[in-house]
């Protein structure tokens, strides 16, 4: 009785923090001023710190780990899996700025986080691709969203397993 009961209490525990839908949302903005593309990732927190943990073989959590160590590992699952490059094939620079609580999810059982980074992009969007296989070495159905905005023109892209990259341009 007591082995059904701890199971019974770890199948709850999963179900409350597990989320049916694999998704990211990344908005870009092309700053033709700073040359970088302006990127803010939302990504589920749970989805996050499953892959940090992987990555860094230790407990990654947002609420516990030291927020520079955290911030590393996000940096550096990142270089790995939003990578930008030109039309040469050269990876562009990429530059943390940040991180912050989706505050419409910050209450629920599963609550977002908001990552910022920017992207040195000197020649412009044109002729770039992305390469955004954020979380697709976890989920198979992981679907990442990508809306790209230069001036007012905007375009918008999905990343799958089968086609995490893209070549970027956009249209009126």
């Amino acid at each position: 009785m007591r082995v059904l009961l701890v199971i019974l209490s770890l199948l709850v525990a999963t179900c409350l923090h597990a989320h049916s839908v694999h998704t990211s949302t990344a908005e870009a903005e092309y700053n033709g001023k700073t040359k970088k593309l302006e990127v803010s990732l939302t990504v589920f927190v749970s989805d996050l710190e499953l892959a940090l943990v992987r990555q860094s073989e230790r407990e990654m959590r947002m609420d516990k780990t030291p927020a520079a160590e955290f911030d590393a590992q996000i940096q550096a699952y990142l270089a790995k899996t939003f990578v930008v490059t030109d039309a040469a094939g050269k990876v562009a620079k990429m530059e943390w700025v940040g991180r912050e609580m989706e505050e419409a999810s910050a209450k629920s059982g599963d609550p977002a986080v908001v990552l910022f980074f920017e992207v040195e992009v000197p020649e412009g969007v044109g002729g770039t691709t992305v390469r955004n296989a954020v979380f697709l070495d976890l989920f198979k159905d992981q679907v990442n969203l990508m809306q790209l905005r230069e001036g007012d023109k905007k375009t918008e892209e999905s990343f799958t397993l089968e086609h995490p990259f893209r070549k970027l341009s956009v249209a009126r």
